[in-house]
């Protein structure tokens, strides 16, 4: 809990604009699905903390972002991500949280804080929740630490030279329809599925980067045959994570 009090001490409720990360999209679909499926209740509440209205909670999915250049927030970088190893299928919280600074532990750690009573600490909190239940589904969230989740991980698509991480955080959702609005009606939310927890989140995860995110040589241009399993795998993600996301709100109120 040190990075969220150091966060607290610099004046969270500060408002200011930065530039958009390529991957708010991606987060605007998640919170507009998770919006539908909240209970009464959790909404009732997310809406004290947040403010009234769907828009309040779609803004909220951006905010951990938007902050990342501000160097009084720099201490949540590490909570978007967790590296594990190539080689392992399980989580190791000593192994691969080192500090417990990983999006499995802030999950964890949010999600006791969103129920605060003290309002500062509950709006970090949600805002914080809403935007990484999103990023823990996203596979190159839970990639490699040699190559920073894909980020040092260069491949060809459409002839530009982009990097892995940017194709599953950007291009991967924009195929699904460049108005976000549109791509969130187009996601089915899942018939069977399981609430589960950050940790079976992150397992998951990290095995679709291992088998669908990473089986593309680098330097190589992405193939159709690619895509057709990287499209499947990131609409499966995104609607999965809008109804977690809601599950999981469910269950705190």
């Amino acid at each position: 809990m040190k990075i969220i009090k150091i966060v607290l001490f610099f004046g969270l409720m500060t408002h200011f604009t930065l530039g958009h990360a390529y991957s708010d999209d991606g987060h605007k679909i998640v919170a507009k699905l998770a919006w539908q499926k909240l209970s009464p209740y959790a909404r009732q509440n997310i809406e004290r903390i947040l403010g009234v209205g769907e828009s309040e909670f779609i803004k909220a999915a951006t905010w951990a972002d938007e902050v990342k250049g501000d160097d009084r927030y720099r201490d949540l970088k590490p909570l978007h991500y967790v590296n594990m190893p190539k080689n392992q299928s399980q989580y190791d919280r000593k192994r691969d949280c080192r500090k417990d600074q990983c999006v499995v532990q802030a999950i964890s750690d949010f999600s006791l804080m969103a129920r605060d009573q003290d309002e500062k600490k509950a709006k970090l909190a949600v805002r914080m929740l809403v935007h990484l239940i999103g990023d823990i589904h996203q596979p190159m969230h839970a990639g490699l630490k040699e190559d920073r989740g894909g980020n040092w991980y260069r491949i060809k698509y459409q002839g530009d030279n982009i990097n892995l991480h940017k194709l599953w955080d950007h291009q991967l959702v924009d195929r699904i329809d460049p108005d976000w609005q549109k791509a969130a009606a187009m996601l089915s939310y899942p018939e069977a599925a399981d609430v589960l927890g950050p940790v079976q989140w992150a397992e998951e995860s990290h095995r679709l980067a291992m088998s669908v995110a990473y089986a593309i040589d680098e330097g190589q241009s992405v193939t159709e045959d690619y895509l057709v399993k990287a499209d499947a795998v990131s609409r499966e993600r995104l609607a999965l994570a809008g109804w977690r996301l809601a599950m999981w709100l469910n269950k705190l109120w």
